[in-house]
């Protein structure tokens, strides 16, 4: 035997080895890649959706609620109309994403209508609440009266 008939034996040997080693490099190459995929799929459907519902939120406000707040005579929102106002910006979130990307969100999250509605509805409140902290935050301050320095007791001075 000579070294080109061990060489050709030893590569019988091997080769199926190594072809399933590389076979088995190549799926998880493609897993990990897949994964990635999915995962940057999923992040900008959750951006999406997240500007949508602030889009939304911030037009009622500034068309809507402040005007219906005018028109109150205590200036606050009645149940009734804060329930309208909430349906308004779920369904102007449903338009801002369109009819491919409401299914899209729904399968994502694995939600049916129902569940859907109930998670706009979450997201909505939660963007109401953000929005009012953000205004207070923004909200000029009252303004701090000065204090006159207090006089120096008589054994100090």
């Amino acid at each position: 035997m000579d070294f080109s008939d061990i060489a050709l034996t030893t590569l019988q040997f091997v080769s199926p080895v190594l072809l399933a080693a590389l076979a088995w490099l190549s799926a998880k190459a493609a897993s990990l890649i897949q994964g990635k995929v999915s995962n940057e799929y999923l992040r900008g459907v959750l951006v999406r959706l997240d500007e949508a519902v602030t889009t939304a939120v911030k037009d009622l406000q500034q068309t809507v609620v402040d005007e219906i707040k005018r028109a109150s005579a205590d200036g606050k929102l009645t149940s009734e109309e804060k329930k309208r106002i909430k349906q308004s910006a779920i369904d102007h979130v449903k338009s801002y994403l369109g009819p491919k990307g409401v299914r899209i969100l729904a399968e994502v999250l694995g939600l049916d209508d129902d569940g859907l509605g109930g998670f706009l509805a979450a997201k909505v409140e939660a963007a109401v609440h953000d929005l009012r902290l953000t205004n207070r935050a923004v909200a000029a301050p009252e303004p701090v009266k000065a204090r006159l320095p207090l006089p120096l007791a008589p054994a100090l001075a």
